[in-house]
């Protein structure tokens, strides 16, 4: 096999084996509480894709490799949290994660040179499976959603506290539900990476 279809299957598979590290830092964060289930289960495909992944690179004549890769970032993000159901954004590291094998895997079978057998590999099992974790992690996420009253969210939007968006995206439905200093969903999105980690953020729909 050429050198770049080997690089290729040898670089997802250290997605997988840090994608396994990663959960397993995660599993250690949380005790019986809802959705540890959805995360073990997630580990678990995970670290079978791993050995999927190190078996077919053998078949092709190959040396599996055993470092992790590109997971280091949310890895931090989940390491940093001494408890991971209560902090958001190592869920959302978790989901990025994700997102990001998701998107190695789509570019691996724009791959002219990689074999057949491999694309279909790719294809039937591992992407579907990756895929099928993002919207798992997003309830996870909506699950710590704090709901508050119009009541409690103005004095603080107000103060400049917290932050109120309008949760469409159609320009059309930020102005039928215009509320008085929100900002519309696509300038949140602008200006997420700028935005102070303590401001609250409240988010609103019809």
């Amino acid at each position: 096999m050429a050198r770049e279809p080997k690089e290729t299957l040898n670089s997802l598979l250290r997605g997988e084996i840090a994608a396994t590290e990663t959960y397993q830092q995660a599993l250690a964060k949380v005790g019986d509480e809802s959705g540890a289930g959805d995360l073990r289960r997630i580990h678990a495909e995970h670290r079978e894709a791993a050995n999927t992944l190190r078996k077919h690179v053998r078949e092709h004549g190959l040396d599996p490799d055993h470092g992790s890769g590109a997971w280091g970032t949310f890895a931090k993000a989940v390491e940093g949290t001494a408890k991971l159901f209560g902090n958001s954004a190592a869920l959302r590291a978790l989901k990025e994660g994700e997102e990001t094998g998701l998107k190695d895997y789509e570019e691996a079978l724009r791959k002219k040179d990689l074999p057949p057998d491999c694309k279909s590999l790719i294809e039937s099992e591992l992407l579907p499976k990756t895929r099928e974790h993002i919207p798992v992690l997003d309830r996870l996420i909506a699950g710590m959603v704090e709901r508050v009253s119009a009541a409690e969210a103005k004095p603080r939007v107000a103060s400049g506290e917290a932050l109120l968006v309008c949760g469409y995206d159609s320009a059309e439905k930020f102005e039928q539900y215009r509320i008085e200093g929100a900002m519309p969903l696509d300038e949140f999105k602008r200006l997420e990476d700028t935005i102070p980690k303590n401001k609250q953020i409240f988010f609103y729909c019809a």
